[in-house]
Parts: C-alpha cells; sequence; structure tokens
C-alpha cells in the first residue's frame, strides 16, 4: 500500500501544481464584438399631447408659438411641432408648408425621425385630406357666389320685364 502511494504521490502533486495553475493563469477570451445600442427616446406620445394643446389655442397663441417653435433646433420633433403649428392654422398655404415639412422628415435618415415617421404618415395623410377639403370647399364657394350671380342677374330681368308690363296699357278685353 505504501509503494502505491510512493508512486501515486509525483503524480498527485503534477495534478495539484496543473490545477494552481489553471487558477492563477487568465483564461484567454475569444475576441467579441461589441454591439453599441444608441437609445434615443421617441417623442410620439409628446407629439400627440402637443397636438392637442395646440388645438385649444386661439390664433394669437398659435402665432406666439410658432415662434417659439421656429426659434429651436431643427431637429425632427421640432419640424413636426412647427408642422402641427401650421396645420392649426387652417390656412391652405400654411397647411401646405406644414406637409412639405413633414416630407422633410420622411427623407431624414436619423434614429430619431426613423422612430417619429408613422406619426408623420398619418400627419400627412391628415393634411393632405384637409386641402383637399380646403379646395373643394374653395371651389362649392365660388360655384355657389357663380350660381347667386346668375339668380340676381335672372331676378334684375324679371323685375324688368315686370315694369314693362306694368307700363303697358291695360287692354280690355
Amino acid at each position: 500500500m505504501k509503494n502505491k502511494i510512493e508512486r501515486l504521490l509525483p503524480l498527485a502533486m503534477v495534478f495539484s501544481l496543473a490545477l494552481l495553475g489553471a487558477c492563477t493563469t487568465p483564461a484567454v477570451e475569444p475576441p467579441t464584438s461589441t454591439i453599441k445600442l444608441i437609445h434615443s427616446p421617441s417623442n410620439v406620445d409628446e407629439l400627440l399631447v402637443y397636438g392637442i394643446q395646440i388645438r385649444k389655442m386661439s390664433p394669437a397663441e398659435l402665432g406666439r408659438e410658432l415662434q417659439r417653435a421656429n426659434a429651436n433646433p431643427t431637429g425632427p420633433a421640432n419640424v413636426v411641432r412647427r408642422a402641427m403649428l401650421l396645420a392649426a392654422t387652417r390656412d391652405p398655404i400654411e397647411l401646405a408648408r406644414a406637409e412639405a415639412q413633414l416630407w422633410n422628415v420622411m427623407a431624414d435618415n436619423s434614429v430619431e425621425a426613423d422612430k417619429l415617421k408613422p406619426l408623420v404618415q398619418l400627419l400627412v395623410g391628415h393634411y393632405s385630406d384637409l386641402r383637399r377639403v380646403a379646395d373643394n370647399a374653395e371651389k362649392s364657394a365660388g360655384q355657389a357666389r357663380d350660381a347667386q350671380r346668375k339668380v340676381d342677374l335672372l331676378n334684375e330681368k324679371l323685375e324688368a320685364l315686370k315694369n314693362i308690363e306694368r307700363s303697358l296699357p291695360a287692354t280690355g278685353k
């Protein structure tokens, strides 16, 4: 038995030294690529609330808010804010400007713009519909004015005919 222990002792020492060496030598890690996540908070909720606030503003308040918005930097969220303000004026020219600004955001490839694109697409469609309705209303108003002019002209002719009829001598039958 002592013979067996004497024979295993050098083997046990080599094994224990190998274990000690493994504990003190840091293991070589394989190279890894690092992925850097860029977290940019989405402003969609903030912009939706802003849109609700805009609807409650008077024209004077809209003008002041538009001046403040024009002084801000031109990031995608601020461009959307300005477009919302322009559209709130309901002026067809301003509505077209708002739509053009939103198309600029759609063309932007930044992370912030990408997060805003679903909202921007919705607003572009909405503003396009508003412009179409405004154009149709203007066209209808023009047609109504033309029809009223025709009615007025016909009424004048009718009155002239009535005056001629009254001025004719009464003929007995």
